[in-house]
Order: C-alpha cells, then sequence, then structure tokens
C-alpha cells in the first residue's frame, strides 16, 4: 500500500529504491559530456538569435512584455530556434510549438510506442531521436509511470474503504496517468472529474477515456484552477491530482492552491504533484523550447507543501533527478 511516510517509490540519492515493476519501465540514459557540451553549444546560438528576433518585436511592440513575446515565438508554427534540432524535424518542431501543453506532453510520454517506429534512417530521423532522448524527454516518461503506480496503490488502498473512489485532476491534460492508473486495476470503481483551460485537451481525454472503455467515469470541465471548490463540492474526492501545473505557479500562488486543495480532501485523501528540478539541460529548455518554468528542488517543494498544509508527505526525485514528485496525505 502506498503512504505518505511508506512508500515503494522512494529514491535515495542513487535513484535506485523503486518497486522493480516500475524499476524496469524507467529510462534513465545520461548525456555524455560531449553530448551535453553540444547541447550547451546549440542552446546558447539559439539564446542569442531568439533573444535578438525578440529585441526586434519589442521594437516594434514596445508595450508588449518580454518574457510574452519569447512565449509567443516558441508557440508560433512559423517560428524555428535552431536549425540543429526543429528545422529539419517535425517532430522537434511540435514538441517545441506545444511545450506546456499536453500535445508535447503525448510525445514525450509516448515517444518510444508511437514514434520511434515511424523514424526514418536519415537526417530527419537522426535530429529527432538524437534530442528526444535529452535527460528531460525520459524524466518527464519516469515522471508519468511513478504516478501511475501511485494512482493504482492508492485506488487499491480506497477501494478497501469506499465502494467508489474519487479523483479530481487539476490542469489535467490528456490524464493520461489516470486512464492508465484505471486500465491497470479496472476491476475497482472510480469516478473522475478533469479540470483543464484547453478544450482539445479534453476532448483528447475524452478519446482516449472512450477508447479504455471508461468514457462513463470521466466528467470532463473547461475551466481555470478557480473551480477547484465548486467541482470538489459535487465530487466529495478522494485523491487529487495535480501534475505539471507546479511548474508555472510561483511560491506563493503554491502555497495558496495547495491550502485550497487540502481542504477538499477527506482525513485519508491522497494529493499529488510534481516539480521540474534544475538541471544540466535546462538552457536547452529556456532558449531552444522557449519554455519558462519555475525550478524547485525536492526540498522546496516539501517545504511549500508544509505551508500548505501537508503534514504528511513524501517527496523524492525520479531516476534521473530531474523531477520531484511529491505523494501527500491529508
Amino acid at each position: 500500500m502506498l503512504t505518505a511516510t511508506n512508500t515503494r517509490f522512494r529514491v535515495v540519492e542513487t535513484h535506485s529504491a523503486f518497486d522493480s515493476s516500475v524499476e524496469s519501465q524507467m529510462e534513465k540514459t545520461r548525456r555524455s559530456p560531449k553530448s551535453l557540451l553540444f547541447l550547451w553549444l546549440v542552446s546558447y546560438l539559439a539564446a542569442f538569435t531568439n533573444i535578438a528576433k525578440a529585441v526586434f518585436r519589442k521594437v516594434l511592440n514596445p508595450s508588449k512584455p518580454f518574457r510574452v513575446i519569447l512565449w509567443e515565438m516558441g508557440r508560433s508554427e512559423k517560428h524555428v530556434s535552431s536549425w540543429f534540432v526543429d528545422k529539419f524535424s517535425q517532430l522537434n518542431h511540435r514538441a517545441k510549438v506545444g511545450s506546456a501543453g499536453w500535445k508535447s506532453l503525448d510525445i514525450f510520454y509516448n515517444y518510444q510506442e508511437k514514434f520511434v517506429p515511424q523514424l526514418k534512417e536519415n537526417m530527419e530521423g537522426f535530429l529527432t531521436d538524437f534530442w528526444m532522448n535529452i535527460e528531460n524527454r525520459q524524466a518527464v516518461r519516469n515522471r508519468l509511470k511513478i504516478v501511475v503506480r501511485a494512482l493504482e496503490d492508492a485506488f487499491v488502498e480506497l477501494s478497501g474503504k469506499h465502494k467508489e473512489v474519487r479523483i479530481l485532476s487539476i490542469a489535467s491534460g490528456s490524464a493520461q496517468a489516470v486512464i492508465d492508473a484505471m486500465k491497470a486495476v479496472p476491476w475497482i470503481k472510480v469516478k473522475a472529474v478533469l479540470i483543464d483551460m484547453d478544450e482539445s485537451a479534453l476532448d483528447y481525454a475524452k478519446k482516449q477515456a472512450e477508447k479504455a472503455g471508461f468514457l462513463d467515469r470521466f466528467t470532463f470541465v473547461q475551466g481555470k484552477t478557480t473551480l477547484i471548490e465548486e467541482e470538489a463540492k459535487k465530487l466529495q474526492p478522494h485523491i487529487i491530482e495535480m501534475v505539471g501545473f507546479l511548474d508555472y505557479r510561483t511560491d506563493g500562488q503554491a502555497v495558496d492552491l495547495f491550502r485550497r486543495i487540502k481542504n477538499q480532501l477527506p482525513a485519508d485523501g491522497f494529493f499529488l504533484t510534481c516539480n521540474i528540478n534544475k538541471n544540466p539541460e535546462k538552457p536547452f529548455l529556456d532558449w531552444v523550447l522557449l519554455w519558462p518554468m519555475i525550478y524547485r528542488t525536492k526540498e522546496d517543494v516539501a517545504r511549500l507543501l508544509k505551508e500548505g498544509g501537508f503534514e504528511k508527505q513524501d517527496v523524492f526525485y525520479e531516476p534521473l533527478g530531474v523531477h520531484s514528485i511529491g505523494v501527500c496525505r491529508a
């Protein structure tokens, strides 16, 4: 069983203390020093060109914040950050344009199964595979697998106390973790409410839920986090999951969210969240993908969770140390 103080996923500094079935699904290929040096070179060349382009746009539109200009550049279908990355690789370009959204995460989560078989033995295939095997892409996949298993264990434990296990997913995206966990324990009756601003994410989640045979278990809500209390009041969730959204919240916003979330959970409730940690590939995310995030150590996340009221918590890294995962008890 999964608890906040005794979990099968606790990671020590060597990142090796995983349950064997989860360990076998982890991706742990680290960059060689030469490969990392090349990544930095490409990243800072992209920084030079992207900053120059952003300055030009700033001159044309002085009132627009510089960070907004960079964000819009990164999300533009017409924009190219690097000839080495997204100029000749359609998949890399899609990942850059869709950064911070479900479309990029779908690529990162399912790269090996869905996209590797489609790669051709040419320059595009080489560039795609080279950049898709950076540690950050692997770590996102690791995070998914750990969250799926954590949800499975929570479903099993709660099903012994409740006839129906109810989960609220905030900024749910495609809800792959929730759907995959439900597929692993289909005999457990799970009811899920997904909240996301992106209608296309909810549409995709709906298709995946229907494909899995669980459509009748889901409710899809388009909206902001302001809807948490309203939807929780209707659902009365045992589990609240918020994976990925913390990367874009300031410390104050994070603590406020945690307090609101804790107030919606029963005494035996679970809360799952995560946050990206600073890592050697950060310049690539900043200047090639133009993907701004707030980086925190697991200690930072644990502190914010505690300030938000979650005293019973276990915060640990996935094997590459790029993402921390927090499993909390109400």
